[in-house]
């Protein structure tokens, strides 16, 4: 399944990729990472009790996760502050098969990328050096050269 994030905050799993399961992974610090969803621009994000939801400002608290590479080439996400894994299974779910959906693994975007370029240039800011988010993790700034192909 893939991991999406729609526009009224809504984490889910959808079976074929779309517009809402294009995210972006951007480093914070050495092992962890923030999730954002490139049409949604929410934050992925999960509470004490393991709710994920898509946010629109960024925390530190509930949207920081440790990023677990495994060695058969997925990877885990587990919350830097909680502890808890994101996952796609059921919370009231006791099946202990559901931990196949703990495990995730980076794919490309085989959505259009022509339509993806121009909606990133259309967004593209003016950056502020001096700014407290250098990281741009308060608004998104995207390169036309992450898309080049070769």
């Amino acid at each position: 399944m893939y991991l999406q994030i729609t526009l009224d905050g809504q984490v889910s799993g959808s079976d074929s990729q779309n517009q809402y399961s294009v995210l972006e992974l951007k480093s914070v610090q050495t092992g962890e990472v923030v999730i954002k969803g490139r049409r949604s621009s929410l934050f992925l994000c999960v509470d004490s009790r393991g709710h994920l939801r898509g946010q629109n400002h960024y925390t530190e608290t509930d949207c920081t996760f440790r990023e677990l590479l495994l060695a058969d080439g997925y990877t885990r996400f587990i919350s830097s502050h909680y502890g808890l894994p994101v996952s796609l299974a059921p919370k009231h779910s006791q099946d202990r098969h559901a931990v196949s959906f703990t495990r995730f693994l980076p794919l490309r975007n085989t959505l259009s990328e022509v339509a993806a370029t121009a909606e990133a240039i259309s967004r593209q800011q003016y950056v502020n050096l001096d700014s407290h988010d250098l990281l741009g993790m308060e608004t998104a700034v995207v390169s036309p050269q992450i898309f080049f192909q070769k």
